[in-house]
């Protein structure tokens, strides 16, 4: 018996083997309804690779346990399920837990979103905060480029950054520090661990690709920290062709230096 695929505006669908593994491990999505796997073409050999042959088992196998119906279906059924829908970001009211947190003002990308959760996620970092408005939402996208990172991390939304920092910053002890281009009250983040505690609860503030953090979210912030340009101190020639770094690789650098306090 022929069973009905489910149209892509009933559900959120979740696609990508890590990511569906890890969204079966969390268990933080209130209910998962069914798993669709492209069948293998039996007039090619099969290219499945061993790594991804043993997610599929164990995702198969746990989707069993758990009475989630598999159902095999064909590549083209798949890329009309998977179509991206926007995701309502999940908010939190009142205080969150201390740790290593980042807060991203109006990242737009969805390729710079799910890079700076998986970076995050690998890094240890305890939760992530975005702007209600002007962010890139939560989709399945995402999650794929977060390789399940947005599945088991701490995400939450608030409607204004400004006064989220200036409360954790002045009432909670917060010490945020505000992604900075190289500017004199900048500290270099190779320097970050001597000015700030390790008993503090810290947040990284991230900006935009492109237009960088709102002036009023700068200001927010204790403390502004930022990666020195070494193609400043060098020959004529090298200068100016690249004078800035990606939001997700400087995430990375940033997110690695703060990981370690």
């Amino acid at each position: 018996m022929q069973r009905r695929l489910l149209h892509s505006s009933d559900f959120e669908f979740v696609y990508g083997h890590a990511s569906v593994l890890a969204a079966l491990h969390s268990q933080k999505r209130q209910r998962l309804k069914t798993l669709y796997l492209q069948s293998t073409s039996r007039s090619s050999p099969a290219t499945t690779k061993k790594k991804d042959s043993t997610l599929i088992e164990s995702i198969v196998e746990q989707c069993r346990q758990r009475n989630i119906p598999v159902i095999t279906t064909n590549k083209g059924e798949l890329n009309n399920l998977t179509q991206d829908k926007p995701h309502q970001a999940r908010e939190r009211c009142g205080n969150i837990r201390p740790g290593f947190w980042i807060a991203l003002d109006q990242v737009q990308d969805p390729q710079n979103l799910g890079s700076i959760l998986r970076t995050a996620h690998f890094f240890g970092v305890d939760g992530v905060l975005l702007c209600s408005k002007n962010s890139a939402p939560l989709t399945p996208s995402v999650s794929k480029v977060s390789s399940g990172a947005m599945e088991v991390m701490d995400i939450y939304s608030t409607r204004s950054l400004v006064n989220f920092l200036k409360a954790c910053t002045t009432d909670y002890g917060w010490h945020t520090m505000a992604a900075s281009a190289p500017e004199p009250s900048a500290v270099d983040i190779a320097n970050i661990q001597q000015s700030i505690s390790k008993d503090i609860p810290r947040m990284l503030v991230l900006g935009s690709e492109g237009l960088g953090l709102r002036t009023n979210v700068k200001l927010a912030c204790k403390q502004r920290v930022t990666i020195p340009n070494p193609s400043s101190t060098s020959s004529p020639q090298f200068k100016g062709h690249v004078d800035s770094l990606n939001v997700g690789v400087a995430a990375g650098i940033l997110i690695s230096h703060l990981a370690r306090i």
